[in-house]
């Protein structure tokens, strides 16, 4: 390479630098108010399935597929209008989101007919019998397991999943919100020693997108109770979608000039 071209690549990594700044409350309120639409189109692309007749089950997936959903808003909500103060409990409401969902997959397509009545009639969450026929609970992390297979049969997609992982990252950190945990000491006081919610921007970034995408797999899982092809042409999949990618498009320019 010679001088003038390094010269040049350097001054062009230094301008693109410049151009981007530090996230402020206002990127984080805009960012959320993006995702709460799109996440609100799922709500309505939803509220068009019927749910099928005579069957509990299917009542009892959309129960729990509507609950994550309006965690999420909440979420959202939170962050929308309070970005600086109530970061710590817009994300505590993640992981009741993702409870929820899980739970409503193992509702409809994991558990076996003992399993359903047991999830009804003890209230106990998912369990299934170990080799001497006792109940017991599915570990969360082992649940989101099954959970990302079952998702990826139904969408016959082949391809690496990211939903058990990602539970896996970030379960423990999420209970620590909710119940106290390390998470609320490093994320209760800011650089100057102040007592008070303190959240990196990246972090509520990656909690939007992954909040409105929880929601997607909410319609496919609604769908597919309902007995449509959630990769069939219809309009609530080409409702769903053409919001998605808005708000994707949206956020990928909004990414672009901020430094996280």
């Amino acid at each position: 390479m010679s001088k003038d071209a390094l010269n040049q690549g350097i001054q062009s990594a230094l301008g693109s630098m410049r151009q981007r700044r530090r996230a402020i409350a206002q990127d984080i309120s805009l960012e959320a108010s993006d995702a709460r639409a799109s996440l609100e189109a799922n709500m309505g692309g939803m509220a068009q399935i019927s749910i099928p007749a005579d069957n509990e089950r299917p009542r009892v997936t959309f129960q729990l597929l509507r609950a994550s959903m309006d965690y999420g808003r909440a979420l959202l909500f939170l962050l929308e209008k309070h970005p600086i103060d109530l970061p710590v409990v817009a994300l505590g409401l993640h992981r009741s989101q993702i409870e929820q969902f899980l739970r409503a997959v193992f509702v409809q397509f994991i558990a076996d007919d003992e399993q359903f009545q047991d999830f009804l009639q003890e209230d106990r969450g998912p369990r299934r019998k170990n080799g001497k026929g006792k109940w017991v609970a599915i570990p969360l992390k082992e649940l989101a397991a099954e959970v990302e297979t079952t998702i990826a049969r139904i969408g016959q997609d082949d391809g690496p999943q990211k939903l058990g992982r990602t539970v896996v990252n970030s379960w423990d950190p999420l209970c620590g919100l909710v119940h106290g945990g390390k998470a609320i000491r490093v994320m209760y006081e800011d650089p100057d020693g102040q007592i008070g919610a303190c959240v990196p921007a990246n972090i509520l970034f990656q909690a939007t997108v992954n909040t409105v995408a929880t929601t997607n797999l909410c319609v496919i899982v609604a769908l597919t109770a309902a007995g449509v092809g959630a990769y069939e042409t219809s309009d609530v999949v080409a409702h769903v979608a053409s919001h998605m990618m808005r708000y994707l498009e949206q956020r990928k320019t909004r990414m672009s000039g901020l430094s996280l």
